[in-house]
């Protein structure tokens, strides 16, 4: 029977920083304590794996492998249920700090910016003779609406003097020539029936066809 002192005495020592003459000469908290440092150690390759290196899982576990090829099965499972956790805790923050379309390109996105005088801003309130500019992902449709009635569309993966094909999607810029309030539509994914024109009628269209969609007011005075 192995001891299990060093998960419910030993690890609270070193995180105080005290001595554990128990572990010194015991084989199994020794053991105990090497899988945790080792774990330690291999959670900064998380990160790294996150950010694009395929091969982090792999990394990770032959760098434990080496150092500990005769460990027991017991602790690898301890060590594989702690790395999942950490994988976890890991993407859970970087989804929490990555949000579609406005800090990763290729999501469905989408971004509303206001162009005035040249310059783009993140805002929802806009002048007379600004631009709007909606950027989307490949897949979105586009329906902008001037007083409850259909002023633009840009379906998805069509192309027009206002909806432009970017690197990841579509660029769609408007006008914004009369003050009022401005509703822009943008779906998830193409959808199969058109807007008819109404604001309120195509909405009720798309809800009753289960399609996904965002919708945002800019107000223009």
């Amino acid at each position: 029977m192995s001891c299990e002192r060093y998960w419910r005495e030993g690890i609270v020592l070193v995180e105080r920083g005290l001595d554990d003459p128990h572990r010194d000469g015991c084989e199994d908290c020794t053991r105990a304590h090497a899988s945790r440092q080792e774990l330690i150690e291999a959670l900064p390759l998380i990160g790294a794996g996150h950010t694009g290196d395929p091969h982090w899982q792999a990394k990770v576990w032959q760098r434990i492998d080496g150092e500990r090829a005769r460990a027991p099965w017991r602790w690898r499972w301890q060590l594989a249920g702690a790395l999942a956790v950490a994988c976890v805790v890991a993407l859970w923050i970087g989804l929490g700090r990555v949000r579609p379309g406005v800090d990763r390109p290729g999501d469905a996105r989408p971004r509303i910016e206001i162009i005035a005088q040249g310059e783009p801003m993140r805002s929802t309130s806009a002048h007379v003779d600004d631009r709007l500019r909606v950027t989307v992902a490949e897949t979105s449709d586009v329906w902008i609406y001037r007083a409850g009635r259909l002023a633009l569309q840009c379906p998805a993966r069509q192309v027009s003097d206002r909806c432009v094909r970017d690197d990841h999607g579509m660029i769609v810029e408007m006008l914004l020539s009369i003050p009022g309030t401005y509703q822009v539509i943008v779906t998830a994914a193409p959808v199969a029936r058109p807007p008819r024109g109404g604001l309120d009628e195509d909405r009720a269209a798309l809800e009753t066809a289960g399609a996904s969609y965002v919708e945002h007011a800019v107000q223009v005075r």
